[in-house]
């Protein structure tokens, strides 16, 4: 079970503001997805090194143009 400290959690157990969403890589297996939490998206997961660099690469930059939340667009 993951904890995570009173600092890093709002009183609703929501992410601390500032963090918007989080890159999830699995190096073992070769694979990342990218979690929202402002429009509470999931993308990917995408699988194999190249896919995985490409995506790592774009997604910060990616996503906010197809994010369902008004705050997270450029």
């Amino acid at each position: 079970m993951t904890q995570t400290t009173p600092a890093a959690q709002d009183t609703l157990g929501r992410p601390a503001p500032g963090i918007n969403g989080l890159l999830v890589i699995d190096a073992e297996n070769i694979r990342a997805r990218y979690d929202c939490y402002l429009c509470r998206t999931t993308e990917g997961p995408v699988h194999g090194t190249s896919a995985v660099t490409a995506f790592t690469a774009e997604i910060r930059t990616t996503h906010p143009t197809r994010c369902g939340n008004r705050e997270n667009r450029s």
